[in-house]
């Protein structure tokens, strides 16, 4: 029986049935991506924010973030940039 690898492009690591890496892996160009080598560094703390969990200005309904960043975590938003936010999804369902 031949075994299914599948590594991550990035890493190695296998992303195959079982590996626990496979639910959230993604396709790359020649393969498999796992989620953690997709993770990005937020531009005003540092911290890695998890794939698809980062939010730039136009997920906020802004054209820019004041300070110039691109890519944001939750956390880190100010409290005119959670208001926008707010109002901008209230009115883009409606």
């Amino acid at each position: 029986m031949n075994q299914v690898i599948d590594d991550c492009v990035h890493c190695g690591e296998s992303t195959a049935f079982g590996s626990g890496r496979f639910v959230n892996r993604v396709g790359a160009n020649d393969g498999w991506s796992c989620s953690e080598c997709l993770r990005v560094d937020c531009d005003r703390c540092g911290q890695l924010i998890g794939f698809g969990e980062d939010l730039n200005p136009y997920d906020c309904g802004l054209e820019q973030f004041s300070d110039g960043s691109d890519r944001i975590c939750r956390e880190c938003m100010t409290w005119f940039e959670t208001w926008v936010e707010k109002n901008y999804w209230e009115h883009t369902n409606d």
